[in-house]
């Protein structure tokens, strides 16, 4: 596997990398699993921030911090931590 962080040139190794990570995959039951239990957490981390942290722009920056926790922790739960 190309290390994509690394690499100077597409090559066909590359290319497929490349390809794979923007692939759709579908999650088998162990992903769903895993992906209910990430979602869960940051979801009451979102909540308690809205509960305890008075609205302003640098709370605004943290629930976003927590989207992207979300969306980063999905993205290596598909590709069982790969990239």
């Amino acid at each position: 596997m190309a290390d994509l962080n690394l690499v100077r040139a597409v090559s066909e190794e590359v290319a497929a990398e490349i390809s794979n990570l923007f692939e759709y995959h579908n999650w088998d039951e162990e992903k769903i699993r895993k992906g209910k239990i990430v979602r869960a957490a940051l979801e009451q981390a979102y909540r308690s921030i809205v509960n305890n942290v008075p609205p302003c722009p640098t709370r605004t920056v943290a629930l976003r911090k927590i989207v992207e926790a979300r969306m980063d922790s999905n993205a290596a739960i598909t590709h069982d931590g790969k990239y």
